[in-house]
């Protein structure tokens, strides 16, 4: 399924949109959409923050095919660490 995601980012004071199209697996799709749409907007931010140089950035605004809000749903999401400790 491809979705367009526009996100507006303000990294240190300075606010940015940006838009792209992106391709979402159909099976998370039909089972929940705004999330399935929500973890890829979460990883493409994470890409415009490491090419930031990972400075302090606010997610005011990401949408899905420009009616769709998904901001609360993207802030919410956090990332899955692995625990592989021995112990």
């Amino acid at each position: 399924m491809k979705v367009v995601i526009e996100t507006i980012l303000n990294i240190e004071e300075n606010r940015g949109l940006c838009k792209g199209e992106f391709t979402v697996r159909t099976s998370d799709f039909k089972k929940d959409p705004h999330f399935a749409v929500s973890v890829v907007a979460y990883e493409w931010i994470q890409k415009q923050w490491r090419e930031s140089g990972c400075r302090a950035m606010i997610i005011e605004k990401v949408t899905w095919n420009e009616e769709n809000d998904i901001t609360e749903i993207v802030r919410g999401i956090e990332p899955v660490v692995e625990d592989v400790l021995p112990f």
